[in-house]
């Protein structure tokens, strides 16, 4: 058995009571919830289906079955003894349907197999999010109208404080929250009328306070004896006021009394004295108002639940909540599952609630409100909770463990780190002392961790010093470090980009550095569930189809104009539009009679009818062709990415068409709502590129490690509270209320919960850092911009940012300052720097040719494979051919023929004409072009430009002195070859292409003809590829037919029946050795240069940066 840690082994072994394990980062969790599981298959305790695993994930659940299974494996073919075979042959068999599941899973399943008792049809579907938060709006809004209809009084109440939208948006945000908040002991008005039960000693503290401080006023200075003598004389006055309850009075009248001089501290006394009693009074507007929204929300909640059901508008939420409910009312269908399952393990213990708790406790002993059960196994750690947005509670992982200690169970700490060197875990230990505090009464507590990695080196630090630069300037400053560090770590270690993570608290920070890493030619790749939506790619096909369904709407068509799919300035537009000011963007653009704005009128004209009248899947198709997608996308930056993205977006609508029967129109509505209501969708799955550097958020890299990691925006600020409501489960509502100024003041409970909000989500910051820093194997960066001001003060603790608390714990000099290593520089310095050094550059290191001639690394031959006419390709332009041969970019064809929207490019007419000179063989000439067109997959009109077209040519073709001298000749048409044709040195090239006529002269020697539709040379300009193309058929020809010689070889020009004849083959053959010869050793693209005289006519013009240039 492998060898495990003393905690480890107690995790694993301890079977007969409940165990909760609380597990540090990299302390091996995983598999000790593996080895458990069959640690109890081994002891016989239970089968494979008798112990339900919940994990966090599905993809945490695979992993781990899959890890069980093999577990399983390994003991079956371990044993020899025939019964234990037996025995791990049925448990390998009940693995496959092992309950190792989540819990949003385990749920519905709970569901399905009682729809009955649970109320439900058992084929009930889980919406998906933007759905349920469609639902769920719409649904507030016609609640809010009903209310309004009816003339509710505690709506209308509510309607004097908040507008119907911003009423109907409170009740949204809060439906998650319904069942606790309605569940709060005394109701929503209990802590108001609590804090109310105190006025009467507040008003007599008020009264004493105030008594102390006039009697004390000979003890004042000139100027305060003379205003307290003023304020004596209101005594009474004052007192009345109090008493009534009009404490803005009294306060207003002690406002002008400072607190100086030795009154100060009565002053103050007396002060906040009244400032208690002045948020009574709000208190007593709370409670009123906290009534209100019992009604309203219990309304509400039943509202929504009932709309639910009739809509079958189900979430995962609703289904566990329904779940736990039928287990708790149920005790039969209760039963069945605590017999069921023998043990009960729960990963990821940390990011529970108070319902998942409940679900726990009935699986395990049959109890919703304690712990009865012995066996339960729990593993998390608290110093990872980080899920408070989703509704995880941490307190929650404290109870059960508590519960497990009363209950006679053991509770294990693993603090061995066997993922992080011990440098990395130092520093953790550190800060997070210091984060955390070491109180065993909270629910989160520091835990050193005990590192078992060889050595590696410090941290680093790095301050870049704010100055007076913007926040712009210091984005970008921050991006270019960490891009300049991550380059510079590859050249120290030799650590490949791939094992180097950034992570980011927001993804929306991504750009920065993605960009910085570019202009040093390193790849990133960036990984993150949000924001498919509003991916550029994306919103370029929203554009696209709000203009196909609407043609007047121009700001959709300008959008689309001026993506990378069309590339028109808005220059261009503007020019476009002046000379007919009264037309829309669209009619102007169909005026126009100026390239490139045929084209794109044609493409679009296609594309509106196809929107109209045919099939979305039709629709995108049909875009994929018109605007060359993929290529268009793969030339940009993250082309693969955007490719990917749109895969999905065809995929989704697609998807949509056939299982849902989606027009154009619907798929726009829905792709309109899910960014209105910023849906979470995650962005392609792309393959893990092995040499690109990972960038994701912090939530996104837990659970996963990385050999480096880089820690940049350490000062992002939090985003701000816009509800105007605060609600803690168990603690309270707290609500603002109108004191009779217009304005919303905080009640007591209001300005409590949002303390300890501000104190949990500062909690939760830090172990999000937690989280982040253990991540890292070998080598951690962090980075912040300090926008500290000399002599200003140091910042509140309890406000701190992330980059602060680090200069804090780790300041030079300090305690702990050596645990650091520190880089101070400023951002306007990282700006100014001049890039003198490209991507990989170093010294230039030269080795001693003895040693070389010992140590010569292998070289591997190059291998290509070439169309006969790739030659020609490299004759018009070398980069060209790099574009299409060595990089194997797809290219588009920009040369079209016909007019308006029958325009058919020259490739597809080349493809044609030689098919129909094949059946000219054996058919005349208009069955021939008649019978080629049925293989044509186009529109009648584009038809009858290709028969048009094509007829002029094999017009010309059949009264030519090539036709008529080769005419009866025995001979085969599209004779294909794929040949090695020379002996290479540096590896072999293969040559594949078809002989469009080969002929056998009466002599018993052959000719050969391969036709052109293209532009015969110039001025009879000699074209070196059409010699080497004719030259390759030669060589293929004589290889065919051993024995038999090439006595000519022609190109015909079926344009101007042109013929071009091969000459002096000997000498030609050579110039084509050599040249193969270096092909096989060029791999950089400056070895193959670009020729511009071609440039509108290329494939690679969109990709091409001389291409590009030469077209501006």
């Amino acid at each position: 058995m492998a060898s495990f840690t003393p905690q480890q082994q107690e995790a694993i072994s301890t079977l007969d009571r409940n165990v909760s394990v609380s597990a540090g980062a990299g302390s091996g969790k995983t598999r000790v919830l593996v080895e458990r599981f069959l640690k109890i298959l081994q002891e016989r305790k239970a089968t494979a289906q008798e112990i339900l695993a919940i994990t966090f994930t599905r993809k945490a659940a695979r992993e781990m079955q899959e890890r069980v299974r093999k577990g399983i494996l390994e003991r079956l073919t371990e044993t020899l003894d025939p019964e234990e075979k037996a025995y791990w042959q049925e448990q390998l068999q009940l693995a496959d349907r092992a309950p190792i599941t989540t819990i949003d899973s385990f749920c519905s399943q709970v569901l399905r197999e009682n729809p009955v008792e649970a109320g439900l049809d058992p084929d009930f579907a889980v919406r998906e999010e933007y759905q349920i938060r469609a639902f769920r709006e719409e649904t507030a809004q016609a609640f809010i109208q009903k209310e309004i209809q009816q003339q509710a009084g505690d709506v209308a109440a509510l309607l004097d404080l908040y507008p119907a939208d911003r009423l109907a948006g409170i009740l949204t945000a809060l439906i998650d929250d319904l069942p606790a908040i309605l569940a709060l002991p005394g109701g929503l008005a209990a802590p108001y009328e609590a804090s109310l039960a105190g006025e009467e000693e507040g008003k007599i503290a008020a009264e004493g306070a105030l008594d102390a401080l006039l009697e004390a006023r000979d003890q004042a200075g000139p100027k305060g004896r003379e205003k307290l003598e003023v304020l004596a004389g209101q005594r009474e006055e004052i007192h009345q006021w109090i008493a009534e309850g009009c404490y803005d009075r009294a306060a207003a009248a002690l406002k002008p009394v400072s607190a100086a001089g030795k009154v100060k501290d009565l002053v103050k006394e007396a002060k906040a004295a009244l400032d208690r009693l002045q948020v009574l009074s709000l208190d007593a507007l709370g409670a009123e108002q906290a009534r209100n929204w019992e009604t309203v929300l219990g309304r509400f909640r039943q509202t929504l639940l009932d709309t639910a059901e009739a809509k079958e508008m189900y979430s995962f939420g609703y289904l566990s909540a329904k779940a736990v409910d039928l287990l708790e009312k149920r005790p039969n269908v209760l039963l069945r599952y605590k017999s069921r399952f023998k043990y009960v393990m729960v990963d990821e213990f940390q990011d529970t609630n108070e319902e998942q708790k409940k679900l726990v406790y009935l699986l395990s002993g049959g109890s919703s409100q304690s712990l009865q059960g012995r066996n339960l196994f729990v593993v998390g750690d608290a110093k990872q909770s980080i899920y408070r947005f989703r509704g995880a509670d941490v307190s929650v992982f404290r109870q059960v463990r508590d519960a497990i200690g009363k209950t006679g169970g053991n509770n294990i700490v693993m603090d061995d780190n066997f993922r992080s060197a011990p440098e990395i875990i130092g520093a953790c230990n550190t800060l997070f002392d210091d984060l955390l505090g070491t109180d065993s009464q909270s629910d989160v507590t520091a835990q050193p961790l005990h590192p078992h990695q060889p050595s590696s080196r410090n941290p680093v630090f790095a301050v870049l010093k704010k100055g007076d630069c913007t926040l712009e300037e210091c984005q970008q400053a921050e991006g270019r470090y960490v891009a300049q560090a991550i380059r510079q770590l590859r050249e120290d270690t030799g650590l490949p980009y791939g094992q180097m993570a950034i992570l980011l608290p927001a993804i929306h920070l991504s750009r920065q550095y993605e960009e910085a890493l570019t202009a040093l030619g390193i790849k990133s790749q960036v990984s993150d569930g949000k924001g498919f939506y509003d991916r550029q790619e994306v919103v370029d096909w929203i554009n696209l189809l709000t203009f196909l369904l609407n043609t007047r709407k121009d700001w959709a068509l300008a959008g689309f104009l001026r993506s990378p799919f069309c590339g028109i300035s808005d220059r261009q537009m503007t020019d476009l539009l002046k000379p007919w000011p009264e037309l829309s963007l669209w009619e102007s653009l169909e005026q126009s009679l100026e390239e490139p704005f045929v084209t794109l009128s044609r493409k679009l004209e296609t594309l509106h009818r196809t929107a109209l009248f045919q099939s979305l899947p039709e629709l995108m198709d049909g875009f994929q062709e018109a605007f060359a997608v993929e290529p268009t996308l793969l030339a940009q930056r993250g082309g693969r990415e955007k490719l990917a993205n749109f895969r999905k977006l065809r995929a989704l609508g697609v998807k949509a068409a056939m299982e849902e029967g989606f027009t154009a129109r619907d798929f726009l509505d829905r792709l309109d709502l899910m960014r209105q209501l910023s849906a979470r969708e995650s962005a392609a799955n792309q393959e893990e590129d092995p040499e690109a550097v990972k960038i994701m958020t912090i939530h996104k890299s837990k659970g996963l490690e990385f050999p480096a990691v880089f820690l940049p925006d350490l000062s992002k600020k939090d985003p701000s509270d816009h509800l105007g409501i605060q609600f803690l489960p168990g603690q309270g509502f707290g609500v603002r209320v109108d004191p009779g100024d217009g304005n919303l003041a905080e009640t007591s409970v209001y300005t409590r919960l949002k303390g300890e909000k501000h104190r949990l989500e500062r909690a939760e910051k830090h172990r999000q850092l937690y989280v982040a820093m253990t991540r890292a194997e070998k080598y951690l960066y962090l980075v912040n911009v300090d926008e500290t001001k000399e002599n200003s003060k140091a910042p509140d603790p309890d406000k701190e940012k992330w980059g602060q608390s680090l200069q804090r714990v780790f300041a030079p000099g300090g305690p702990h300052g050596d645990q650091m290593d520190w880089e101070m520089l400023d951002v306007a310095e990282i700006l100014e720097a001049e890039e003198t050094q490209q991507a990989g550059e170093g010294e230039t290191f030269v080795l001693d040719p003895a040693v070389y001639d010992r140590i010569r690394p292998v070289t591997v031959p190059r291998n290509l494979e070439l169309s006969a006419s790739a030659l020609l390709e490299y004759d018009n332009c070398p980069r060209s051919f790099y574009y299409h041969y060595f990089q194997h970019m797809p290219g588009i064809d920009p040369d079209t023929v016909g007019i308006g929207t029958s325009r058919i490019s020259a490739i597809d007419l080349g493809t044609y004409v030689h098919r129909v000179l094949e059946l000219l063989q054996e058919e005349p000439e208009k069955e021939a072009l008649e019978e080629a067109l049925v293989l044509l997959d186009r529109t009648e009109e584009e038809k009858q430009v290709f028969l048009r077209e094509g007829r002029k040519m094999v017009e010309k073709y059949c009264a030519s002195p090539l036709f008529q001298e080769i005419a009866g000749l025995p001979a085969q048409a599209e004779r294909d070859f794929e040949l090695e044709l020379f002996p290479l040195e540096a590896g072999k090239v293969t040559f594949q292409g078809s002989i469009d006529r080969l002929v056998t002269l009466p002599e018993g020697q052959l000719g050969i003809v391969d036709y052109k539709t293209g532009h015969p040379p110039a001025d009879g300009e000699e074209k070196q590829g059409y010699t080497r193309q004719l030259t390759i058929y030669a060589l293929a020809a004589e290889t065919l037919y051993l024995g038999q010689k090439v006595a000519w070889a022609r190109l015909h020009f079926l344009k101007d029946c042109s013929s071009w004849e091969l000459k002096d083959r000997a000498r030609e053959e050579e110039k084509l050795k050599t040249l193969l010869e270096n092909l096989l050793t060029w791999d950089k693209e400056e070895q193959f240069p670009a020729r511009k005289e071609g440039c509108q006519w290329c494939p690679y013009r969109y990709f091409c940066t001389e291409g590009a240039a030469d077209s501006h």
